[in-house]
């Protein structure tokens, strides 16, 4: 005959073997996603960082620099503190942009410039120079495209522009303005006799 007491431990140890298998589990997720300290801590810092890419032959492609540099391993996303983008091309002029923060992508083909972007190209013979500003910018290095999905105001000798967004092409030297723009050119001063 089965006693009371006989049906009770083999319950305790089912339930015993559920939280237990509860347990696992969830050490087992939190391994692989990360602790919460790991998803805010970054896994390297490195200030005064200036990284120089080349292209197959040595020549400079572009620099990018920054106060600080924080890369974190589990999203493996990089953010920049101060960050400098300069596109080397002694052909198409200097395209360099700063910014007061970025992010760069895991592969490094996106560089995300945000608040109080500033753009120069620098001048070069018969070519102003020439100056964006806007909020957020997103960088291609890699296909010399730079992205400004809103407001823009870009200014040079003669011409001065604000525009809902822009695409600018460095290879190609292409200006793509969308949303409202509204341009004003500024003609230069006669001088007299």
């Amino acid at each position: 005959m089965i006693t009371r007491g006989s049906l009770w431990l083999p319950l305790a140890i089912l339930l015993l073997l559920a939280a237990l298998s509860f347990w696992i589990e969830r050490s087992v997720q939190l391994t692989a996603t990360g602790s919460d300290a790991a998803q805010t801590n970054p896994e390297g810092i490195m200030e005064n960082f200036d990284a120089l890419r080349t292209d197959p032959t040595g020549k400079p492609h572009y620099r990018l620099s920054a106060k600080k540099l924080k890369h974190y391993s589990g999203s493996k996303r990089t953010e920049l503190e101060s960050p400098r983008f300069v596109q080397l091309d002694v052909e198409a002029g200097e395209v360099s942009a700063v910014a007061r923060q970025a992010t760069v992508s895991p592969d490094g083909d996106e560089v995300e410039l945000l608040d109080d972007v500033f753009v120069e190209r620098a001048a070069r013979p018969g070519q102003s120079a020439m100056t964006l500003r806007t909020e957020r910018l997103l960088v291609f290095p890699e296909r010399d495209l730079l992205r400004a999905p809103g407001a823009v105001e870009i200014l040079d000798a003669t011409l001065a522009v604000r525009a809902g967004a822009m695409e600018y092409d460095a290879g190609q030297r292409l200006i793509k303005l969308t949303g409202r723009v509204h341009a004003r050119y500024i003609s230069g001063q006669n001088e007299g006799p």
